[in-house]
């Protein structure tokens, strides 16, 4: 029997990073990017974020390339919002995404750095946590601002 464990901590943003993903329907988007995940047999342990971008925290299945895990649930969500309703000015998602493995040992960490995303985005600007991110993973940014 194979033993595999995927971590991975996602990151994506809202087109040109726009405040569109509004707190009353939130968590609807939420549920509908777990369904995605969990019908690729991955499993999303928690979605959070704030207005111009999410957090996912998911256990990626062995037979699954991470890349078109991320552009599917992308492209279906951003149908799916669009198609609802319920986030006006919604235009989809920015084409890059930051995903960061993480090991076991930090999986509870990092749940709990995403549940509190509200609370960390009153002290820090969105693009300064990508930011940090991207270099606590040993990376170099190259995006702008």
């Amino acid at each position: 029997m194979s033993y595999v464990s995927s971590l991975y901590h996602i990151v994506f943003s809202t087109y040109c990073r726009k405040p569109v993903i509004g707190n009353t329907n939130r968590h609807q988007l939420y549920s509908i990017l777990a369904k995605q995940i969990q019908e690729t047999r991955s499993k999303a342990l928690i979605i959070n974020g704030v207005s111009d971008h999410i957090h996912i925290l998911l256990n990626l299945h062995q037979g699954v390339a991470l890349s078109t895990l991320i552009r599917d649930i992308k492209s279906k969500s951003t149908v799916w919002a669009k198609t609802s309703g319920l986030f006006p000015g919604f235009e989809g998602w920015e084409r890059e995404y930051g995903a960061f493995s993480i090991s076991n040992t930090h999986k509870d960490s990092v749940y709990q750095y995403i549940k509190n995303q509200e609370t960390h985005h009153s002290r820090v600007v969105a693009i300064d946590e990508y930011r940090a991110l991207i270099a606590k993973a040993g990376l170099t940014f190259y995006g702008t601002d």
